[in-house]
């Protein structure tokens, strides 16, 4: 699987890392799995950061509106606040169908063509330098190195 997540609780922010591939099912079930690991938390503020997102052909406009629209059940996205960083064309147009969506269940929910715009959006202030160490291209490559060793098992 290509989504990792990572829960700050002190700061009610979940960091998703999406890297490599993603399919249908993936993507479905990190959402069901998202809003039954949070469940009863409210107003969490989100970061899909998909700059090492390479294939997305499994992937189409319907999934990205289906899939956002399984948020809506969820207490973690009351006032809750998305944002989503995509670099290329493809991906930046399936994510703002996704936000698009989203935007009319949480507080707001926007993608970004850069890291620092998202972040700001996010209002996370000092935590920023935090998030800095697992949005390097190094840690980055650590997960695409893990991903090919289990695929190899």
């Amino acid at each position: 699987m290509a989504i990792d997540r990572i829960y700050f609780k002190e700061k009610n922010f979940v960091l998703t890392l999406i890297y490599d591939k993603l399919t249908d099912i993936e993507l479905i079930n990190h959402v069901h799995a998202m809003n039954t690991e949070y469940e009863g938390i409210y107003g969490i503020k989100e970061l899909a950061d998909c700059r090492y997102l390479y294939d997305i052909s499994e992937l189409t406009a319907r999934d990205m509106l289906t899939t956002a629209d399984a948020e809506k059940e969820s207490t973690r996205v009351i006032l809750g606040k998305g944002a989503i960083v995509a670099e290329t064309d493809g991906i930046f147009g399936l994510a703002s169908m996704y936000a698009a969506i989203a935007s009319n269940i949480r507080e707001d929910s926007k993608v970004f063509r850069s890291l620092d715009e998202a972040i700001d959006f996010l209002e996370l202030g000092e935590f920023k330098s935090k998030l800095i160490e697992q949005l390097s291209e190094s840690a980055y490559e650590e997960r695409f190195s893990s991903l090919n060793k289990s695929i190899l098992k």
